[in-house]
C-alpha cells in the first residue's frame, strides 16, 4: 500500500536538508558555547543545565526529527510500507527522543540519572539505525531498475559505517568522541542527501507524467 503521491516530491527534499540542518545546528550552538570544539559530542550542547540546552534540543533534535518525518512520507509514497519506511520512522523517533531526554552534565559514557539513560538509549539506537539503513536500502534498490545503480554505493556505505561504529571507540577514544560522531554523520548524511535528491527527481517525474496524462485525457474528452 502506498500513500497519495501528489506533492510528495517536495517532501523528499526534507531528507536532503536533515543532515545539513543537524550539523549546522551543532556548529551554530557550538560557536555560542565557550570551550566547545569538534572533539565534544553534539549532545553536550543540550546537556542538563547547560546554556541554550532547550533551544538546541528543540532546533537540532526536534527540527531534525521533523525533517525525518516529512521525508518518511516521501519514502512511503514511492517504496511503500517496508523496511525503508520503518527505519526512517525509527530515525524520527530516536532523534526526537534524544532531544526530549538530555544527557547528564558532560555527557559521560555511563549516565547517572534516568533522563541521561534515556538519552543514551535513544541516541545509541539512532546511530544503529543510521549505520544499518544503507544496507537495507541496498536490498530495496536492487529490485528497482531506476535505483539499481546505487546498490553498490549503498553496500559500501553501510560497510564503512559499520566498521566506523565498531572501531570508533578504539580509533578515536573517549577524548575524540565528537570527531567520531561527526565523521559518521557526514558519511551517512552524504549518502542520505544523494538518496533524497534522487527520490525527489523520480517522484517529480511521476507527478509530471500524471499531470500530462490528465491534460491529455481532458483534451480527448472535450
Amino acid at each position: 500500500m502506498r500513500l497519495p503521491q501528489q506533492r510528495s516530491s517536495v517532501l523528499a527534499l526534507a531528507g536532503a536538508i536533515q543532515p545539513i540542518w543537524f550539523l549546522g545546528a551543532v556548529a551554530l550552538f557550538g560557536a555560542l558555547r565557550a570551550g566547545y570544539n569538534a572533539n565534544h559530542a553534539g549532545s553536550e550542547l543540550g546537556q542538563q543545565g547547560s546554556d541554550y540546552a532547550t533551544a538546541f534540543n528543540l532546533v537540532a533534535f526536534g527540527g531534525g526529527a521533523l525533517l525525518y518525518g516529512l521525508f518518511a512520507i516521501a519514502v512511503a509514497t514511492f517504496f511503500g510500507r517496508g523496511w525503508l519506511l520503518w527505519l526512517t520512522l525509527g530515525q524520527t523517533t530516536t532523534m526526537g527522543g534524544a532531544g526530549v531526554f538530555s544527557c547528564d552534565p558532560g555527557c559521560p559514557q555511563v549516565m547517572v540519572t534516568p533522563v541521561g539513560w534515556g538519552h543514551t538509549a535513544f541516541g545509541l539506537t539512532y546511530f544503529v539505525v543510521l549505520v544499518l539503513l544503507p544496507g537495507f536500502a541496498a536490498r530495496e534498490f536492487r529490485r528497482r531498475p531506476e535505483w539499481r545503480s546505487f546498490t553498490g554505493t549503498s553496500v559500501l556505505t553501510c560497510l564503512a559505517l559499520v566498521l566506523l561504529f565498531l572501531l570508533g571507540p578504539t580509533l578515536f577514544g573517549a577524548t575524540h568522541i565528537g570527531l567520531w560522531q561527526r565523521l559518521t554523520l557526514v558519511i551517512a548524511g552524504a549518502w542520505a542527501i544523494v538518496v533524497a535528491l534522487r527520490l525527489y527527481r523520480v517522484l517529480r517525474q511521476q507527478e509530471d507524467s500524471r499531470r500530462s496524462d490528465a491534460v491529455l485525457s481532458r483534451a480527448v474528452v472535450h
